[in-house]
């Protein structure tokens, strides 16, 4: 008997004797087929993709790109001159500084003996597809919140440090240095937007808020917060400007000191401060003691603070690999997809802050 070698993409068709035809009429017990789930997964898949594009928050938190590189401008002080009759002013120019965008395959199957599915009922098998999606969903929120909140660089291919965050006073790249404010401000490379504070107050929500205006970030502004820490938030003892919203179908007194906002399913309510207002959203995977502000430009604006890299030749979100996964003794529906999250060309747009009675600020885990 010949010895074989290690197997190779070849291994992955199917075998000869197989009929590919029979196995998709494998019929569950309610007369469903094979053809019809995978069908089914591919209408989740559609719903799935669209909701990470135009889903609350994470919508106006991400952009998309299909290229590795991010470049954009760094601060320089060239300044006019005088002009005189005789003079020719001196050429000046700008300059820029830029980093890599990280990308990952990622797959997640689905998978059935054919046994299995002549008894299943398709309540049991709707189910397994849910999971699947409700599974990607997490993972691309989670992503896009770690890299948000995450202060270290990483690697890109084998340079380290290749991903950098939000600006973090020249720890993974001093040659950045913040552009000039639009009102003239400057700011050096050690211009640092990951804090730590002893305890939540307003006076230190509005030093966080003046972080985003000082670079030009107009408000309103979103601010992220734990769903624990709710309570917190919302205590008009600690933040007396504080406005819970207006919950459509509910008729409020003349005196009613409520905030009229658009998309209220989606905010806890809003702070107002002396830099503009904040919108309040809360979420399980962000754990207590953190929370972080950021201007949202809208969907998928290249303005947002967070970059997703996607392969242009595989696209963007989840897909069906094609049926030479099939492979026995299971009917398998296997969904892939490349992407990836690093900070985009604006390393000014995020405040990440870390309560705590002492220390620097530590990278939370996201849930």
């Amino acid at each position: 008997m010949a010895t074989l070698g290690p197997a190779d993409l070849k291994d992955l068709a199917l075998p000869s004797l197989w009929d590919l035809t029979e196995i998709k009429k494998v019929a569950l017990a309610d007369g469903a087929t094979f053809d019809q789930i995978v069908a089914d997964v591919q209408s989740g898949l559609s719903v799935l993709n669209n909701s990470l594009v135009t889903g609350a928050h994470y919508s106006g938190l991400v952009a998309v790109q299909d290229s590795v590189e991010v470049e954009y401008p760094v601060g320089v002080s060239n300044g006019v001159e005088e002009a005189t009759e005789y003079s020719v002013p001196t050429p000046k120019r700008g300059a820029t500084t830029g980093h890599s965008l990280p990308i990952r395959p990622y797959d997640r199957a689905l998978g059935w003996t054919m046994m299995y599915l002549r008894k299943a009922r398709r309540a049991k098998l709707d189910t397994d597809v849910r999971s699947a999606v409700s599974d990607m969903r997490n993972h691309f929120q989670q992503m896009a919140l770690r890299r948000f909140f995450l202060m270290a660089g990483e690697s890109v291919g084998s340079t380290a440090n290749a991903s950098v965050p939000l600006a973090d006073g020249g720890a993974t790249d001093a040659n950045y240095v913040p552009p000039q404010s639009p009102e003239g401000e400057t700011f050096l490379y050690t211009h640092d937007h990951f804090l730590r504070i002893a305890a939540v107050t307003a006076a230190d929500l509005e030093t966080h808020v003046e972080h985003l205006q000082e670079h030009g970030h107009q408000a309103p502004y979103e601010l992220i917060i734990p769903r624990a820490d709710i309570a917190t938030w919302t205590n008009t003892t600690t933040f007396p400007k504080f406005k819970a919203p207006e919950w459509a179908g509910v008729v409020y007194g003349t005196g009613s000191d409520r905030a009229a906002m658009q998309g209220i399913n989606e905010y806890m309510g809003a702070i107002e401060t002396g830099y503009g207002i904040c919108r309040l959203w809360a979420t399980p995977r962000l754990p207590t003691a953190y929370y972080g502000l950021y201007k949202s430009y809208g969907l998928l604006d290249p303005r947002n603070p967070v970059r997703m890299r996607i392969d242009p030749k595989v696209g963007f979100g989840w897909q069906l690999v094609p049926g030479n996964w099939i492979n026995a003794p299971q009917l398998m529906a296997v969904m892939y997809a490349e992407y990836g999250f690093g900070v985009g060309e604006d390393r000014s747009n995020g405040v990440c802050v870390y309560v705590a009675g002492a220390g620097d600020y530590v990278s939370p885990t996201i849930s």
